[in-house]
């Protein structure tokens, strides 16, 4: 009884044996497997991005693995049923579970064989699991570019050939092909090209701003960026009539201070000075640049009809008037005035210049209420201390309709309407915009001439003003004028 009571004790401790050595197996066997069989794809990126691939094109591919690790990444593009692999690599020697891969390459579509037109690049990385019966488990990243492999070419054709400072400039240019973005760069600000009015493709016009300060001659740059590769630069050199701008002494009284300090909210409400002080400088930085960016999209083709309307009143202020504020007989700031302050009945009806699209129609603090209207081809008109708004964003206008009713709203000393010409946000004289003569042959005639290649001539004397002006030193203005 001893003996098999003993063999039966060795024959339990040899299955509880084998019992611990088959779950031991099945442990590392689930622990294998469980290590292969990944719980994280594989990641794939592609730098730089871009829709554009030129006809050398540098590539940055970024993958890995968090788990098994890389097994191999491709890089493919397809163009209609032509696939071709520009880029592969297998692994190991690298590639190893949670490590960064960055592998540069170069693009070349016409070594591939591939075409000017749309094409499809895709990436992917596949992992070491043994998922997918072994195969491993792939990330793929594809993007539609446009294979890109004529240069672009820009020729100069023609600017307008008076030129005066503050006022407005027209250059035509001519492209090959269609470019990622054009225009024409003068004193460090881009003003974008547009299709040219009538004009056959290929061919663009851009207005742009002159410099209100200005030498003499300015250096301008046609350029055009294409899809990729450096942009494509032709400098022209422009002779521009510099101009005399007149100079005005504006006195600050405590009431006005007062008003201002208490119509605005400033970071100052109980010192009226500088109250004030911040409205003028601050404020109407903002202002600026709110315009900047009411004004950067525009019709690509004019919406004006003829020369556009001035509103009938009496000057109380011109465009580039430099003006010194005096306090208490001490100069506190001084401003340029950016555009013609009209005076004429109290809350007088303010009609359209030139048919258009009304883009803003809202209080813009030192201009009070205000209407901005887009004309096309980046040419806005704006209309400011209104005391009433007619009109709403998105409202087509003709020319002529009214806008609204003069005021007192905003940074206004009396009833009148402050009327400015911008391009593409970019204040330029509004005198020649009310010459329909100047607007027909400076601006128009560009784009209505024969396109024959011309050189920039010495501009013209500027346009008159209304009254005398003697030669000489700027004049003193003794007019007193509702500050601004």
């Amino acid at each position: 009884m001893a003996d098999k009571k003993k063999l039966r004790l060795v024959g339990l401790s040899g299955h509880i044996f084998l019992a611990l050595i088959a779950l031991g197996l099945a442990g590392i066997i689930i622990w294998l497997v469980q290590s292969r069989l990944d719980r994280h794809l594989p990641w794939v990126n592609l730098q730089p991005p871009g829709e554009v691939v030129g006809a050398k094109t540098s590539f940055t591919l970024e993958a890995g693995d968090q788990d098994s690790g890389l097994k191999e990444v491709r890089v493919t593009i397809t163009q209609g049923d032509l696939e071709k692999v520009v880029f592969n690599r297998q692994f190991p020697p690298g590639g190893a579970p949670g490590a960064r891969e960055e592998l540069p390459f170069t693009l070349e579509p016409q070594a591939l064989g591939l075409k000017e037109g749309k094409a499809r690049l895709s990436a992917s990385a596949t992992d070491r699991s043994w998922r997918n019966w072994f195969q491993g488990r792939t990330t793929i990243l594809s993007r539609d570019v446009t294979v890109d492999l004529v240069p672009l070419n820009l020729a100069f054709v023609s600017v307008n050939h008076l030129l005066h400072a503050g006022g407005t400039g027209v250059i035509r240019y001519r492209l090959n092909k269609a470019a990622k973005e054009s225009g024409v760069v003068i004193d460090g600000r881009f003003f974008a090209g547009f299709p040219q009015p009538g004009g056959t493709q290929g061919e663009y016009v851009a207005l742009f701003a002159i410099p209100r300060e200005t030498p003499g001659t300015v250096i301008a740059e046609v350029v055009a960026k294409p899809g990729a590769g450096p942009p494509v630069v032709q400098r022209v050199t422009l002779k521009i009539k510099p101009r005399r701008w007149r100079h005005d002494k504006m006195n600050l009284s405590d009431n006005f201070l007062h008003k201002v300090a208490a119509d605005f909210k400033t970071a100052h409400p109980g010192d009226p000075l500088n109250a004030y002080l911040e409205v003028n400088r601050e404020m109407r930085k903002a202002n600026h640049e709110r315009l900047r960016q009411v004004c950067s999209r525009s019709n690509p083709q004019p919406l004006w009809s003829g020369g556009f309307q001035r509103f009938l009143g009496k000057p109380m202020a011109r465009f580039g008037d430099r003006r010194a504020y005096i306090y208490q007989g001490k100069q506190v700031d001084s401003q340029e005035h950016l555009g013609e302050d009209l005076a004429s009945l109290l809350q007088s009806p303010v009609p359209s210049a030139n048919n258009g699209v009304v883009v803003l129609a809202e209080p813009l603090g030192i201009y009070g209420d205000t209407v901005v209207v887009d004309h096309g081809l980046g040419v806005f008109s704006q209309y400011s201390h209104l005391s009433q708004i007619n009109v709403k964003v998105g409202e087509e206008v003709k020319k002529g309709a009214v806008v609204g009713k003069t005021g007192t709203t905003g940074l206004a000393g009396g009833d009148h309407l402050h009327f400015s010409m911008l391009l593409q946000g970019e204040f330029v004289d509004p005198l020649e915009w009310w010459d329909a003569h100047w607007l027909k042959d400076q601006l128009e005639g560009q784009w209505k001439q024969a396109a024959t290649p011309a050189a920039p001539v010495k501009a013209a004397a500027a346009p008159a003003k209304a009254g005398k002006e003697k030669k000489g030193k700027a004049r003193p203005v003794k007019k007193r004028r509702p500050p601004q």
